[in-house]
């Protein structure tokens, strides 16, 4: 049976579920202008690629290395916090995304409901497996995350030199 998406169903004042969450965040994303730099510093980078194409090459391949760089620092981000997550919340999200074949003498919800108790040593294991992972992806997010400053200082310093540059001849007019 489908629902169609026409339909309201009525929700709890002050309930909102992850995907509602993840809609306002969005919608307030796309309110603000986004600014790599500055406001300033990207109409500078901006006119100063329409006028030469030599500086625009040049910051065009900055801004894809950049934008890599935080797709990748995205995927990080949402990898440590799943393995952040409470084992339990893990293994419900886990459970909900797959399809299960139900046992005629339970039902879903029972099956849901039922957590297979766990020796604490292979708890234990786990957990210190859990952190060396999250200890590994930090590495990892810190590294990219030094990169893109790095990247970002060059487009900086491109646009400052240019605009040094300019300055000067505008100067001298």
């Amino acid at each position: 049976m489908k629902i169609s998406p026409a339909i309201n169903l009525p929700k709890a004042e002050g309930f909102q579920t992850n995907s509602d969450k993840r809609l306002q965040q969005q919608q307030s994303q796309d309110d603000e202008p986004k600014y790599t730099l500055s406001e300033f510093l990207d109409a500078k980078a901006q006119q100063y690629s329409d006028e030469d194409a030599s500086f625009a090459g040049q910051y065009e391949n900055l801004e894809k290395v950049y934008d890599d760089l935080e797709q990748k620092i995205n995927v990080l981000q949402e990898q440590i916090s799943k393995l952040k997550q409470n084992p339990i919340q893990r293994h419900l999200q886990l459970e909900s995304g797959t399809a299960e074949v139900v046992k005629p003498e339970q039902s879903k919800v029972q099956q849901s409901l039922n957590i297979q108790p766990e020796h604490t040593g292979v708890k234990r294991y786990r957990e210190s497996l859990q952190q060396e992972q999250v200890d590994i992806l930090l590495h990892q997010l810190n590294e990219l995350q030094s990169k893109q400053a790095e990247v970002k200082q060059q487009m900086m310093d491109m646009v400052i030199t240019e605009l040094k540059k300019r300055g000067n001849e505008e100067y001298k007019l």
